[in-house]
């Protein structure tokens, strides 16, 4: 996984989650060697990030992802509280990891992708650093006039 969410991710360093493919000939190998971790999902805020990033279905993935067993890029199981919505991988364009990609998300009423949720952050910090140093200035330029 990828991502500063994956850090804070309830899997982040634990084993299991994709077994390795000399271990795995069928779904049923699958479900035997990653069921016991699926839980590890449920108080997860970032299955629709985890899904985002993995794209399982797109790469055939075996494993633990958003809270989901996948075959082959098919969910075989899945956590009760699963929602639909958590396998919409957003649509990317060529801005995104920009802040215009991330209007371009909110104008089309769409879920904002994981880069472009990043670039907007920094933006937002880079601005906040710049506001703070206006201000430090205009206090600098009031206390050298009296």
């Amino acid at each position: 996984m990828t991502g500063a969410w994956a850090l804070r991710a309830p899997c982040s360093g634990l084993d299991g989650f994709a077994p390795n493919q000399d271990a795995c000939s069928s779904a049923n190998d699958i479900k035997d060697l990653c069921r016991p971790q699926l839980p590890t999902c449920g108080p997860c805020p970032f299955r629709a990030e985890c899904i985002a990033t993995i794209k399982p279905a797109q790469v055939k993935f075996d494993g633990i992802a958003g809270g989901r067993l996948w075959c082959n890029g098919e969910v075989i199981d899945a956590l009760d509280d699963v929602s639909d919505e958590e396998l919409a991988e957003p649509k990317l364009r060529p801005s995104c990891g920009t802040e215009a990609g991330a209007k371009s998300h909110t104008r089309n009423d769409e879920r904002v992708c994981p880069s472009c949720r990043q670039a907007t952050r920094e933006i937002e910090a880079r601005r906040q650093a710049e506001k703070a140093k206006q201000q430090e200035q205009l206090q600098l330029d009031f206390t050298s006039i009296t």
